[in-house]
């Protein structure tokens, strides 16, 4: 089982219920108003593994993994410091790392609901999502043998093969 840092667990896999904001926000991010619009509306699933000081969090084809600091010793990771502020996760920027301004992320869990809310110097949105699978599964490796795998050869036939009847 996966060690949780003191925090928060958020381990799982998480599917957004609802958003604050969102479009305004990824318009002030420099995006396009009309897909700023759809992407609002779209469902997004992270799934996240927490495992002591390690936190890898999967959006659809994207995967970032982070080391978690604490009490000063914080670790750059894309340009932001990940650490434990109470129970809440915090990505803060170390410098401009968008066109349009560095993004900081806040995640906590309110009432069985991740809430992670992101703001950069024009805005901020607020996303909720709801715990779908309470622990990521370890991708299982296909079973081995523990036979030895003999090279193929040509047999070459007997001579009782070769007689005639």
């Amino acid at each position: 089982m996966a060690s949780v840092v003191p925090g928060a667990d958020f381990n799982g896999v998480w599917t957004s219920v609802r958003s604050e904001k969102l479009a305004e926000f990824l318009i002030s991010q420099g995006m396009d108003e009309k897909v700023a619009k759809l992407a609002a509306t779209k469902e997004v699933t992270q799934e996240i593994t927490q495992d002591g000081k390690m936190f890898t969090v999967k959006t659809g084809s994207h995967t970032k993994s982070y080391v978690i600091g604490g009490s000063g010793n914080l670790k750059e990771v894309f340009g932001n410091m990940m650490l434990w502020e109470g129970s809440e996760l915090v990505s803060k920027p170390f410098y401009m790392n968008t066109s349009e301004g560095a993004v900081e992320t806040r995640r906590c869990i309110v009432n069985g609901e991740m809430v992670m809310k992101m703001r950069n110097e024009k805005g901020e949105t607020t996303r909720y999502f709801k715990r779908v699978q309470t622990a990521v599964q370890p991708v299982t490796k296909p079973a081995t043998t523990t036979q030895p795998v003999q090279p193929a050869t040509t047999a070459k036939p007997s001579k009782s093969d070769t007689k005639k009847t």
